[in-house]
């Protein structure tokens, strides 16, 4: 199976650390995410990978089997970037990372073995993670309601940390059939919401449009990096990794 990697992104969030280079090649125990991500996934069986570019991007050019460029990086979001490697999407199924992400080769396994068209990496027990992020979890954490490895509900704010059964951790499956099937829920959107519309809000449209999203849960140690506290905070909890 392949992999793409979402990566155009600058990451403004964490300030001088990406200055100089893209936000996936910000480095977490000396260690850059995107080598990480790389060496993770070919532990899991991948067997290609492809990185969808857009800012510096021939330094991202090195650990990509394929490179795709999202032009258009610095003015759309990340589904735009998905669709720069819709030549893959659309003939195989494909395990996709974002690229600020860290998880484990387990989680990516049973991605990859799952008989499902989408099917969602989430951490059932995100909240105590959240925790130690930030102050008031509920300021940053979504709805994301699961019932029998179908997910319910994803995205929207929160009312109540009841209402936070895990984490979309942006790390996913899609089939061709899958990717078909979001591609579907882009035809209500106007031109400039397609542009802008993210993995999340697309997912819950799929949803409420009765397609079928399944989450895989895991307890191995993971975390997105957005800002400079996050790589402070895992360097701190994750001495190992």
């Amino acid at each position: 199976m392949k992999a793409i990697i979402l990566a155009a992104g600058r990451g403004s969030r964490l300030g001088s650390l990406t200055d100089q280079r893209p936000k996936a090649l910000v480095e977490f125990n000396q260690t850059p995410l995107i080598e990480r991500t790389v060496r993770t996934l070919r532990a899991a069986g991948i067997s290609e990978i492809g990185i969808v570019a857009g800012y510096r991007s021939e330094m991202l050019a090195p650990y990509a089997d394929r490179l795709f460029i999202n032009p258009l990086w610095s003015t759309t979001g990340i589904r735009q970037s998905l669709s720069a490697a819709q030549e893959w999407l659309e003939s195989q199924p494909c395990v996709v990372s974002y690229g600020d992400i860290f998880y484990s080769p387990s989680l990516v396994r049973d991605l990859m073995h799952k008989d499902e068209d989408i099917d969602l990496g989430y951490d059932p027990q995100a909240v105590k993670l959240w925790q130690q992020r930030f102050d008031n979890p509920l300021e940053d954490m979504e709805r994301f309601v699961i019932d029998n490895g179908r997910i319910c509900q994803i995205g929207h704010r929160a009312e109540s940390l009841e209402q936070i059964q895990g984490q979309y951790m942006g790390l996913f499956k899609l089939t061709p059939a899958g990717w078909q099937a979001l591609s579907a829920q882009l035809a209500g959107l106007t031109a400039e919401q397609r542009d802008q519309v993210d993995m999340t809000s697309l997912f819950s449209r799929a949803i409420e449009a009765g397609v079928r999203v399944a989450g895989t849960p895991t307890l191995a140690p993971w975390g997105e990096i957005d800002c400079p506290s996050d790589v402070q905070l895992y360097q701190r909890i994750y001495p190992q990794l």
